[in-house]
């Protein structure tokens, strides 16, 4: 009589798949990471190519704005930097989890330099915002041979240009996108620190 082995043949398979569900995680936050970066990358290249070659972007960012230009080049290095990190998570890398983290950190520190920059200059871009609204209502009257009177802006329930409801409406739109840009590096740094993770991530 020949032996039998104990150990049933689809113990090993079912361990496998075991391992590969509990990773699963990986493959979803390095789906979200690959898009956002792409999306991230393809906004700021826009962005810096409509202050290059747009008159009217010009004028509205106040001229060829060199720390604008400097914070879309940067945020599009941390965009590939985030690509390498998403292909890293996919194929269940440790270099992929490396990127991933120095994205993150890296881009709360432009957040927060940007942020300090932007809301020092808030006032001023109101005050050139308001100025082109003024140019375009005199446009208006202009083109309609002045006699119309029926082209007006209203802000804050108040007649003509409100500048301080402008600006008022200005920083909550402002301190909003900042939480909304932040919330996605500090989700995934906390994910790719949690103990649970570090553990798995060990095992890659």
């Amino acid at each position: 009589m020949s032996d039998s082995p104990n150990v049933p043949p689809q113990t090993a398979p079912l361990a496998g798949a075991v391992v590969a569900s509990s990773s699963g995680w990986a493959t979803g936050l390095g789906i979200v990471a690959l898009v956002y970066a792409g999306l991230g990358i393809l906004v700021n290249a826009g962005g810096i190519a409509m202050l290059v070659f747009s008159e009217q972007a010009r004028e509205a960012a106040g001229g060829l704005n060199v720390a604008n230009l400097a914070f879309g080049s940067v945020a599009i290095l941390l965009g590939v930097v985030l690509a390498i990190g998403a292909i890293g998570l996919l194929r269940r890398r440790r270099f992929g989890v490396q990127a991933t983290l120095t994205w993150a950190a890296a881009r709360l520190i432009l957040l927060l330099v940007a942020s300090i920059y932007g809301w020092l200059t808030l006032p001023a871009q109101v005050d050139r915002q308001m100025e082109l609204m003024d140019r375009r209502v005199a446009e208006a009257r202009g083109s309609s041979g002045g006699g119309s009177r029926s082209v007006s802006i209203s802000v804050g329930g108040g007649s003509g240009l409100d500048r301080e409801a402008m600006l008022r409406w200005s920083k909550m739109a402002f301190v909003g996108s900042v939480l909304a840009i932040g919330a996605m590096p500090v989700a995934t740094a906390w994910i790719l620190t949690n103990r649970r993770r570090r553990e798995e991530i060990a095992g890659w």
